[in-house]
């Protein structure tokens, strides 16, 4: 394959004369390797007319493409690129001497590696390391930016400007590719442009992001040239304007050169004089005149460019919102997406709320409002935004200095609004400076300040300015603030010494009262709580006095209960087996004595000490030997069981 295309470049150049084989290689990149299509594109079309040759010999004849029997039509459409016996056929050939055609330059093979994937990529030895790169951006997808290569035979890395040829490099090679994961979108890319057309340069910071058409549509407006029109020299091959700079492959510091597009094609034809007048128009070699011709020419380079123009941004509010707070979002959102994260900090929420924030605040928290005024129908706006507005060091100023408000005057409704809310808060020479306001004259910054009790706009700083002057303008804005704030600060400072003063006053006066009362409060409090104890100690006292009746009550109905059923003292002549005779240690140090059965149950014992006094809840009823307490153990258990015959003595003690 790699041979069939060495041939292909051979014949390419010796057909077209072109000698600069990077350039030839490209041409037949673009067409997918057709001879006859690579040679159609770069020949003019208005004729197939090829470069001079050397005469050929009669050796070699022309090979004419055969024709078709009768009743064959040619699927070949109109508009498809003849086949190179066709260009060949115009022009009476010879053979082509080996020592007339340029020297034959090597292609090299390079097999990138890519995890487990390995591209083929040829390169004529002519061509640089960067249109490696490019090749692999067309065939991969990968950024140039973010390819690294790995794997020459070298002493060293080769630059993208090294030519292969001083490589010295083999036909067969294998590199390595890695994909560099380092974001550069968000760096600024500085670009100085020259402006043929006009003899001048423009040195422009843009942010990564930035697609190479946006760049296109700011530099029409900044040199007044059509996108349509541009023609380009610097940018890196195989590249879309769809492309943001910072997957572009190119320096942070890139030099272009930019001129007005020359329309060849528009150059009137010769004239030819035709017989019979001397008022003849020009007339060309296929009969068409002049005017003709112009007509023409507009439809062809209509057709060329349509797909370059540029179509209108879209605005940065919507057409009639109602809502100042959400049109306020709105414009902070679209400012952001067409000219990168790199911008002052926008507030939002409505003017009412911004001036709240910036001017209704004590003299020492006041800062200034800047109302940056935006209209896309104004050629300045994108380069003030792009250039100015957006540099690093005003926007920093700004959003450490000032509070941003944006608003969007683009569409009527919206223009309406802002001057209608202009009106309610400045004075009339402002609401009316602003609705004469040219489009041209915009954007517009606003400085606005607010001194004893009104609102006044301090600066009206244009769009036209370059980011030292607008600096300038900002400095200055921020230093008659800053003399107007000390002295609105002095000024506040002796009205707060004199409401203080005032409130001290009024403040040992109320102290003096709240004593005084605080005094008198005391002692009818005091009075009341000495009453209130009074009367629960009382309410006390017969609660008590009626438990106790109550519980002496209950113990009384209980030991009544239990002399009911409390068996009768045994007699003393009964039998000395069946009785047993207990004597009772009372607490007093009485002592008691009874008779029970010697089979009765521990019950009937306790239900005697019930009656006489000593219920077992609230004492003890301790044996002698061995010493235990008689109400923990079981009462059904009789006084035989218990070893309590044919006597004993328990000692009765209080819980």
């Amino acid at each position: 394959m790699s041979i069939n295309r060495e041939e292909i470049l051979a014949d390419f150049q010796a057909c077209t004369g072109i000698e600069d084989v990077g350039e030839a290689f490209m041409h037949l990149e673009d067409a997918n390797w057709d001879l006859s299509d690579a040679v159609y594109r770069v020949l003019p079309q208005g004729s197939q007319e090829l470069p001079s040759m050397p005469i050929l010999d009669d050796s070699i004849q022309v090979i004419e493409e055969p024709s078709l029997p009768p009743g064959f039509h040619s699927t070949r459409h109109l508009s498809s690129p003849p086949n190179l016996a066709q260009l060949l056929q115009p022009v009476p050939l010879a053979s082509i001497s080996r020592e007339s055609l340029p020297r034959r330059t090597r292609i090299l093979n390079f097999s990138i590696v890519l995890n487990d994937t390995t591209t083929l990529i040829l390169v004529p030895e002519t061509q640089t390391v960067g249109m490696i790169k490019t090749l692999i951006c067309s065939e991969l997808g990968i950024p140039v930016c973010k390819q690294e290569l790995s794997g020459w035979k070298l002493d060293r890395q080769p630059r993208d400007t090294t030519v292969l040829e001083s490589l010295n490099l083999p036909k067969e090679n294998t590199l390595y590719l890695s994909v560099n994961t380092d974001e550069r979108d968000a760096a600024t890319e500085e670009l100085s442009i020259f402006d043929i057309t006009h003899n001048q340069t423009h040195t422009i910071n843009f942010p990564g992001t930035k697609t190479l058409l946006e760049v296109k549509r700011d530099v029409s407006d900044l040199t007044g040239i059509p996108v349509r029109n541009q023609s380009w020299t610097g940018w890196p091959p195989l590249i879309t304007d769809d492309l943001v700079l910072g997957a572009s492959g190119i320096n942070l510091m890139h030099d272009l050169t930019v001129k007005e597009l020359v329309k060849e094609i528009n150059r009137p034809p010769e004239v030819v004089p035709v017989p019979g007048g001397s008022n003849s128009e020009p007339v060309s070699d296929d009969g068409s005149t002049a005017d003709e011709y112009e007509d023409a020419s507009d439809v062809v380079m209509e057709d060329e460019f349509r797909e370059l123009i540029p179509s209108r941004p879209q605005p940065l509010m919507p057409e009639g919102i109602e809502d100042e707070t959400m049109a306020a979002i709105h414009f902070a959102e679209g400012f952001e997406q067409r000219y990168g994260p790199c911008h002052p900090t926008f507030f939002s929420g409505s003017l009412d709320d911004a001036m709240k924030e910036a001017c209704h605040q004590p003299a020492r928290d006041r800062k200034l409002l800047a109302v940056y005024l935006h209209h896309d129908g104004s050629v300045s706006s994108n380069v003030f935004c792009t250039q100015v507005l957006c540099s690093e060091s005003i926007a920093s100023f700004l959003s450490a200095n000032f509070i941003i408000w944006g608003w969007d005057l683009t569409a009527t409704s919206n223009r309406l609004r802002l001057l209608n809310t202009i009106a309610r808060h400045f004075d009339s020479l402002a609401s009316r400076t602003l609705r004469n306001f040219e489009v041209d004259k915009l954007p517009l910054l606003l400085i606005v300040t607010r001194s004893r009790a009104t609102n006044e706009v301090l600066a009206m700083i244009p769009g036209s300015l370059n980011v030292d002057e607008m600096m300038t303008q900002l400095l200055h804005a921020a230093e008659m603030f800053s003399e107007q704030q000390r002295v609105e600060i002095a000024e506040e400072d002796e009205r707060s010494a004199r409401e203080t003063v005032k409130r001290e006053q009024d403040e040992a006066y109320q102290l003096s009262l709240e004593a005084d009362r605080a005094k008198e409060e005391l002692k009818r409090q005091g009075e009341a709580v000495k009453q209130r104890q009074e009367e629960e100690q009382r309410v006390k006292e017969e609660q008590e006095k009626r438990l106790i009746e109550f519980t002496q009550q209950q113990k009384e109905m209980r030991r009544l209960e239990v002399l009911k059923r409390l068996p009768a003292e045994p007699s003393a002549d009964q039998s000395a087996g069946n009785i047993t005779c207990i004597r009772f240690r009372l607490p007093e140090g009485k002592t008691s004595t009874r008779r029970f059965r010697a089979d009765e149950p521990l019950q009937v014992l306790l239900d005697y000490l019930l009656v006489e006094g000593y219920p077992h809840n609230d004492f003890k009823v301790l044996s002698s030997w061995p010493r235990k307490d008689l109400t923990a153990v079981d009462s059904t258990e009789t006084l035989r069981q218990l070893k309590l015959v044919p006597q004993e003595t328990l000692i009765i003690e209080e819980r």
